[in-house]
């Protein structure tokens, strides 16, 4: 019979001495739950979204069970942050941009009328200009506030419109009608190029998401890519009945310019399933008992070049400059050196507690390893052969990393370069 995880904390030692002791010192940024507002995993609950559980049944697991104690919950935090950012792109995305799209497609219709008022009437009044800047004003005071806080680069409006209105105003005056027709059309153009379905997901891309999500995944790392899907065990949690996987999928980068081969579908497709064959490798930590959802991640280690992008009006303007990438440029996540990562997220402490027992069960820990802030074990198990993988409870999580049959000490050096720096495996504080 193998050793359960207490038994193997209490035998090594690892336990609260060494596993959470980086999460209980004096200098530690964790605080655990007094009320009902967060999880007993030391993560706020999301009550909004029944996907990610509700505070009742962490606090009666807190309640209930004194023998739990939560462990590694700096990693269990972070992963409840970045599950919670692709559940957004997932059920919120499409309609916050919507709402973006429609406020900055207002100000270009209410252009337009005023250019149709000009080629009937032949002029057009100061009340009128007047009005329709007061318009766009208003939205440019709001409109940028909608992708927040998810997205923060934006298409200074204000300026635009400091810029342009004053120069219709001046033509105006003097009545020199094609000019001013020339400027409300130029006018017109970046506010209906900024609200095109393609600017906006240019701007704001969806997949690859690139975002603040990049960085709570690398700190300050790059050249990474992540490719990702979460499954819930709920049918009911995903909206999309005619995709061709289960679940949400989407690429991770810092650059969402750069080309990726397979873009429309992350982790599996109909050439190129490798969600199957996950699954076929991470069956043996298969365990859907009390489980809220699934988590799949490749860690690819890509050459990034990336040039901070300017947001000043001339960029915005330019409908013919072409961003596109050369082939050279373009990434294959089939030829990357990449680390699979696979998560079960679980109603409770406790339901994590008898997970990790039950996926333990027919299996050795040879030792652990130390990754950032967390200790790792390394653990054995048959499977048409002897398999090496790390595996690790975090608060209501379990993660396994990079079944394989080849044994610790024969891999490459550098077999775990993906994950280094992110929030699976990173820096060591020294603080």
């Amino acid at each position: 019979m193998q050793p359960t995880r207490r038994r193997w904390l209490s035998i090594t030692g690892v336990g609260l001495g060494v596993g959470v002791a980086g999460c209980l010192s004096s200098g530690s940024n964790i605080t655990y739950p007094e009320s009902d507002s967060e999880s007993s995993d030391g993560s706020e609950s999301d009550t909004d979204d029944p996907d990610s559980g509700s505070s009742d049944s962490d606090s009666e697991d807190s309640e209930g069970s004194d023998s739990v104690t939560p462990i590694n919950t700096r990693l269990a935090d972070e992963t409840n942050t970045v599950y919670n950012e692709l559940r957004w792109f997932e059920t919120e995305y499409d309609d916050t941009m919507r709402e973006y799209k429609g406020h900055v497609r207002e100000v270009h219709n209410e252009l337009k009328l005023l250019r149709e008022a000009l080629a009937s009437d032949g002029r057009i009044e100061a009340d009128s200009l007047a009005a329709v800047e007061t318009f766009a004003d208003e939205v440019a005071a709001s409109v940028n506030d909608i992708p927040e806080p998810q997205f923060t680069r934006h298409l200074n409006f204000r300026v635009i419109n400091e810029n342009r209105f004053p120069v219709v105003e001046r033509f105006r005056r003097r009545e020199d009608w094609q000019r001013v027709d020339d400027e409300l059309r130029q006018l017109s153009r970046i506010y209906g190029n900024a609200s095109t379905d393609e600017t906006i997901r240019k701007r704001y891309s969806p997949n690859p998401i690139d975002n603040r999500l990049y960085g709570w995944l690398t700190g300050t790392q790059t050249g990474k890519l992540f490719e990702v899907r979460h499954v819930s065990d709920d049918p009911e949690a995903h909206e999309d009945a005619d995709q061709r996987l289960p679940g949400h999928g989407a690429y991770i980068l810092d650059d969402s310019d750069r080309e990726i081969k397979y873009l429309d579908r992350p982790l599996g497709g109909p050439q190129w399933d490798l969600l199957s064959s996950l699954n076929d490798d991470f069956d043996q930590f298969d365990e859907p008992t009390d489980r809220r959802y699934r988590l799949y991640v490749r860690i690819h280690d890509v050459d990034i070049q990336s040039d901070d992008e300017s947001d000043d009006e001339s960029d915005d303007e330019s409908d013919d400059e072409s961003d596109d990438e050369s082939d050279d440029d373009e990434i294959d996540p089939t030829e990357t050196n990449s680390v699979p990562l696979f998560g079960q997220r679980y109603e409770s402490l406790a339901a994590a507690d008898a997970a990790f027992d039950a996926v333990m069960s027919d299996k050795d820990i040879e030792d652990t390893i130390q990754w950032g802030q967390e200790t790792w074990n390394r653990i054995l198990y048959t499977d048409e052969g002897r398999v090496y993988a790390h595996f690790l409870q975090a608060g209501a999580f379990l993660f396994v990393v990079n079944p394989s049959r080849t044994a610790w000490e024969e891999r490459a050096d550098d077999w775990d370069g993906p994950i280094s720096g992110t929030w699976l495996n990173p820096e060591p504080d020294n603080s």
